[in-house]
C-alpha cells in the first residue's frame, strides 16, 4: 500500500509530466475507478490545464484552471505511471499529454479512486477535514493530545487523524530507528522516546522518497521489488544495528517487523 513517500514521488513525477498542460486524449478503461464522478466530467476536467499538484497524507490533488480539483487515492495497488501506450496491464484510466506521453492510472486490485471536486467541495472534503498533521509538522504536544495512554502506539500512528501519511511499513521502520517494542502503548513512552519519534518521522520519509524516486513507484509485494527498508520484510535476517534476528508478529491487525534484541 502506498504511504506518504510513494504518493510524494508520484506528485513530483506529475509536476514534470503534467503541470501547466492538459490532456489531448482521454481513455476511461474501467469506470469503477471513478468515485461519484461521471466519465464525461472526468474527461472534461483532464482536458484543462493543471495549475498545481499537491499532496496531503496519502491523497494526491490536481488543481485545475477552473478551480476544480481531481482527487487521486491509490488504496492498495494504485499508481500513476508514464507509458508509451494507453492500455498497459491494469490500466483503468489514461490521458495523453503531448509533452510527456500517456499518463496511466494503473491499479491491479481496482480499489483506488479518482474523483472530481468543485472548489467549495474541496474545502469541505471530509478526509482532509479529519486528517492530522504531516510528519514534518507533528509535535510531541500533538501526539500527546491525541494518543490515549492505553492505546497501542502502532494503532495510534495508523490513524490518519493523528498523523497523516504514516502506514504499516513506516511504523516498523520508525520503531526500529527509535528502539521501540512493536506492542508499546502510548503511556509507556518516555519524553525522550516521544522526542526521538517526532524527530525521526520527517527524516525517515525524506530518505524513503530519495530512495524511491523513479518514473514508477513499486510496492513491497511486487515481483522484482528491491527491499530498501532496514527491518520490514527481513524476518529471519540479521539486524543491521546489533546483529540480532529480525522477527515479525501481528500488531493492530497488521504485521510488524522488529529486532528481538535491540527494540524495547
Amino acid at each position: 500500500m502506498p504511504e506518504l513517500a510513494e504518493v510524494e514521488v508520484v506528485r513530483r513525477n506529475l509536476v514534470r509530466w503534467w503541470l501547466d498542460s492538459s490532456a489531448t486524449d482521454v481513455r476511461i478503461l474501467d469506470e469503477r475507478v471513478l468515485s461519484d464522478t461521471t466519465p464525461s466530467a472526468i474527461e472534461a476536467a483532464l482536458r484543462q490545464d493543471v495549475k498545481e499538484l499537491s499532496r496531503r497524507g496519502k491523497y494526491l490533488f490536481a488543481h485545475l484552471a477552473d478551480d476544480t480539483v481531481i482527487v487521486f487515492h491509490f488504496r492498495m495497488t494504485g499508481k500513476l505511471v508514464l507509458a508509451g501506450v494507453p492500455e498497459p496491464k491494469y490500466a483503468r484510466l489514461s490521458w495523453l499529454v503531448d509533452k510527456s506521453g500517456w499518463i496511466v492510472f494503473k491499479d491491479q486490485r481496482c480499489l483506488g479512486e479518482v474523483r472530481l471536486l468543485g472548489k467549495e467541495e474541496f474545502k469541505e472534503y471530509e478526509p482532509l477535514q479529519k486528517m492530522g498533521p504531516e510528519p514534518e509538522d507533528i509535535t510531541v504536544e500533538d501526539l500527546n493530545s491525541t494518543c490515549s495512554k492505553r492505546r497501542m502506539l502502532k494503532s495510534a500512528l495508523l490513524d490518519q487523524s493523528v498523523v497523516a501519511g504514516v502506514g504499516n511499513i513506516a511504523i516498523s521502520e520508525l520503531f526500529w530507528r527509535v528502539k521501540l517494542a512493536p506492542k508499546v502503548r502510548c503511556g509507556e513512552l518516555s519524553d525522550e522516546d516521544w522526542e526521538s519519534l517526532v524527530q525521526e518521522m520527517p527524516l525517515y520519509f525524506d530518505e524513503v522518497i530519495e530512495k524511491s524516486m523513479g518514473d514508477e513507484i513499486f510496492y513491497q509485494n511486487e515481483a522484482g521489488m528491491e527491499n530498501i527498508f532496514r527491518v520490514y520484510g527481513h524476518a529471519g535476517e540479521s539486524c543491521p544495528r546489533c546483529g540480532g534476528e529480525i522477527e515479525k508478529m501481528k500488531v493492530a491487525g497488521r504485521v510488524s517487523y522488529y529486532c528481538g534484541s535491540c527494540q524495547g
